[in-house]
């Protein structure tokens, strides 16, 4: 099967992606937190022509499991990744046994990843696990719009006018550098490939 990440970097309105996006072409098109639809429920809109409108995946972080409860009629799956320390398998197992379309991402991802690059005392992005995830679930595995938080755009998110934070060094929810050494040693070694 062949699966279409879409990331929320600013460079997703690079090129006019959106009917490719929204074709055949891929069995799968998955997006991620606010990416398709913002918290307060509204689609993101205004950005068609660009990233289109299609989503059949939903990957997010343990901070929008109740949103993942709400919605879970909306995605033909859902994938919360909840960072290692925060793991809960009684609350794991509640909601995987209530929702059969909702499935978290087993701490194991996370700690594959730390032995390509060490995200450790920190994690990885939703959109990196995510990355890795499907990288192990699927065939043919596409990505755009990851920018791994690159400071020559203003924008930390196409979506919206929040500027990017990782202009200031000390910022530090997530390790750009090392985001940025994942995307390329999966694209150097054929497991990832940017969409054209």
């Amino acid at each position: 099967m062949k699966v279409l990440l879409i990331g929320n970097g600013p460079s997703a309105l690079e090129y006019k992606m959106g009917e490719r996006i929204d074709s055949d072409e891929f069995d799968i098109i998955c997006r991620f937190n606010r990416g398709h639809m913002l918290d307060t429920g509204e689609l993101n809109k205004g950005y068609e022509k660009y990233v289109g409108a299609r989503c059949d995946y939903w990957v997010i972080s343990d901070l929008r499991i109740k949103l993942a409860t709400q919605r879970h009629d909306c995605y033909q799956g859902i994938f919360i990744y909840t960072p290692k320390f925060k793991w809960n398998s009684i609350l794991v197992k509640e909601i995987e046994d209530k929702y059969k379309n909702i499935k978290f991402i087993p701490p194991v991802y996370e700690d594959h990843i730390n032995t390509i690059v060490n995200f450790s005392p920190s994690w990885p992005s939703t959109g990196i696990i995510g990355t890795h995830f499907f990288i192990n679930h699927f065939e043919e595995v596409y990505i755009y719009g990851f920018d791994t938080y690159n400071i020559k755009y203003d924008n930390l998110h196409y979506f919206e006018n929040k500027p990017n934070k990782y202009k200031d060094k000390n910022s530090k929810d997530h390790l750009p550098k090392n985001e940025k050494y994942y995307i390329d040693y999966m694209l150097k070694n054929n497991k990832i490939k940017l969409l054209k």
